[in-house]
């Protein structure tokens, strides 16, 4: 696990014990909607005119759901609030190994839900805004720009 999840610069499992499985990857991937187009829907003629212009891409709100593991409570509890710490700071730019050239700028919303089994094992279910999904520079775009 190792790796596999990156949350501003830091491996989230080294870091605070934090993984995701295959829905979060999912969650992550999935694609962003289009703004309304521009339309005109007069009285005076049949169906409606669409402005013929370039889609754009909305903002879009993500649910990621995200697990804590620890070898003991204390660890837990410390993990916990070291993770809690860094979500509550707002800005969550994100990296998986899956997808390793595209960096996910995020902010968090919420912590819709919260459970914990056994005092080492906790799930996250996270409230997320991409708020540009169109800005997911690229590790070879980053270069460029250097």
């Amino acid at each position: 696990m190792t790796g596999e999840l990156i949350i501003n610069n830091q491996d989230a499992y080294t870091t605070w014990g934090v993984f995701m499985d295959s829905t979060g990857l999912s969650a992550l991937m999935t694609p962003a909607p289009l703004k309304e187009y521009i339309i005109n829907k007069s009285p005076l003629t049949a169906g409606k005119k669409v402005k013929p212009t370039t889609p754009m891409v909305d903002e879009r709100d993500l649910t990621l759901t995200v697990f804590i593991k620890a070898a003991s409570l204390p660890d837990f509890l410390q993990q916990y609030r070291a993770f809690v710490t860094e979500l509550q700071q707002g800005d969550i730019v994100l990296q998986t190994k899956y997808e390793a050239d595209v960096t996910y700028r995020l902010k968090y919303v919420s912590c819709q839900q919260f459970s914990n089994y056994n005092g080492r094992l906790g799930k996250f279910i996270l409230k997320l805004n991409e708020p540009d999904p169109s800005n997911r520079t690229t590790t070879q775009e980053a270069e460029e720009e250097a």
